[in-house]
């Protein structure tokens, strides 16, 4: 068993076979994992452990970070984890990741990898509370409470503008395979090019924000060839799917989708013309880089 301690949030009662299957990465790899919950989860995979919520944050906090009007999720699970690690040894992990290997680094101290070569990623994070920077970082999101923000992106960039990016390790040790990239996982063509880039991983991030665009039903297995549904299958959660994609299938809904983020870029173009770069910044999707 790894000393690594992961803990991760959801807010369902249920958990979809994806959800299943990354967990099981990490009981599979010899880690020990954690859910927090302010509900029961009805189907939690064997050998993962059920937290109550409330150990670290009261349910109330559910509703303290609105983002555009609308209670935001993305931004209490930012917070949620900085509080986590001043209360526990745990080390978060996104949902949408799954662990490819035994947890072997040094855990001691600070824990960060970078999803980008200037940007801290929050997806697989720990922080050490003997850190004065990890307060500093808790005081500017606790400063958005009760406001409207206006954007996604605060938990990266407020970790990189108090961390400095250069404290993260590399992108490969990580998030191997790149936001932007983030379909290749699903499409048995580029099974060698995934495997090549995850050989010495850790974790291997889903991106979920543009998995839920991309339009991908989560109780159908990705397409039999692919590097996720060998991944899946190397644990059996390939079993936890009625149903297998066809590769020709989600080829179309990747093309779909990159058609789509297509013409978006050309509409935010077309606002950067008309409004000026400095207005036209908040209409930028700055969360498709991040996020369950």
């Amino acid at each position: 068993m790894s000393d690594a301690k992961f803990a991760t949030f959801w807010n369902d009662p249920e958990l979809s076979p994806y959800e299943i299957a990354c967990l099981n990465t990490f009981t599979a790899n010899g880690s020990e994992i954690a859910v927090y919950s302010y509900k029961p989860i009805s189907n939690l995979p064997k050998g993962v452990i059920e937290k109550d919520a409330r150990s670290i944050l009261p349910a109330d906090s559910l509703s303290a970070f609105s983002l555009n009007g609308v209670p935001s999720l993305a931004h209490f699970t930012d917070y949620f984890r900085l509080i986590m690690f001043t209360k526990t040894d745990e080390i978060w992990a996104d949902i949408d990741i799954l662990l490819l290997r035994r947890f072997d680094l040094n855990i001691a101290g600070d824990l960060v990898g970078r999803g980008q070569p200037d940007l801290l990623c929050t997806a697989l994070l720990r922080l050490d509370p003997r850190n004065p920077r990890l307060h500093e970082v808790i005081q500017r999101v606790e400063a958005m409470k009760n406001t409207d923000i206006k954007w996604r992106g605060a938990g990266s960039h407020i970790l990189t503008e108090v961390y400095g990016a250069k404290v993260g390790l590399p992108e490969k040790v990580f998030y191997p395979v790149h936001a932007d990239s983030y379909y290749k996982v699903f499409l048995p063509h580029y099974f060698e090019e995934c495997a090549a880039l995850c050989t010495n991983a850790y974790t291997l991030k889903l991106w979920n924000n543009r998995v839920v665009k991309l339009g991908v039903f989560k109780r159908v297995c990705p397409p039999e060839g692919s590097f996720l549904h060998h991944v899946f299958a190397s644990t059996g959660s390939d079993q936890l799917f009625a149903e297998i994609y066809p590769a020709d299938v989600m080829q179309r809904l990747v093309s779909n989708a990159e058609e789509r983020v297509g013409r978006d870029e050309g509409v935010r173009k077309l606002m950067r013309i008309a409004l000026g770069s400095g207005l036209s910044s908040k209409f930028d999707d700055t969360s498709l880089s991040h996020r369950i």
